[in-house]
């Protein structure tokens, strides 16, 4: 089989990039996209890069880069289409869109907040940690676990870092902890900032 010129270009592009790119990017969707936007954005994208479409190609590096290139696609879309891995990769990576706020309006920030990526293991990782409920295995420390996850739930930033400093002083040197500390508390300070930049509490939209 004969390449085609211009499919060579763009998957030596593509391959070059695709470690920076977010899944949403490597979707060709918009941050925070629905799970049917997904599948369908999978399944295009599956048309153009899946191996089977190269059969016959004698470039073994060719056809290594476009094996690692559906490889990631297919990653993109086991941790989009699963809703709980999807909120899990949404917040880690900035595509959440608050409430009242709709995915068009925040594009912009979540592109520049987003940076980085966040792999399909660590997320799975920690999905595994909270479905077994097994965060913290001291039983003071799980009852300010279970009272940062209410906080959380209702978008007090506040009472997130204290109850989870309160569970680290039982339990330390717990990975899952300290990630979700670092997180409220950067979350915490831009609502802080956002209140200062705004003293008279005029909603902001």
């Amino acid at each position: 089989m004969e390449l085609d010129f211009r499919k060579k270009i763009e998957v030596e592009a593509l391959h070059k990039v695709i470690d920076n790119l977010d899944y949403y990017s490597l979707l060709k969707l918009r941050p925070g996209a629905p799970i049917p936007e997904v599948e369908k954005a999978f399944a295009a994208q599956s048309k153009v890069f899946h191996p089977d479409r190269f059969f016959g190609v004698r470039d073994p590096h060719f056809l290594k880069k476009v094996n690692q290139i559906f490889k990631k696609l297919t990653e993109a879309y086991q941790v989009l289409k699963d809703p709980d891995l999807k909120k899990m990769y949404d917040e880690k990576m900035g595509f959440r869109a608050k409430k009242g706020e709709s995915p068009a309006t925040t594009t912009g920030r979540q592109r520049a907040v987003g940076s980085g990526n966040v792999s399909k293991a660590d997320l799975e990782r920690e999905k595994a940690a909270l479905d077994a409920d097994d965060v913290v295995a001291d039983q003071r420390a799980r009852k300010y676990w279970d009272l940062a996850q209410i906080a959380e739930f209702n978008e007090d930033w506040n009472g997130v870092v204290m109850n989870l400093q309160f569970a680290m002083s039982y339990e330390k040197d717990n990975p899952i902890l300290e990630e979700k500390l670092k997180g409220a508390k950067a979350k915490m300070a831009k609502k802080q900032a956002k209140t200062a930049a705004n003293p008279y509490k005029i909603k902001i939209v």
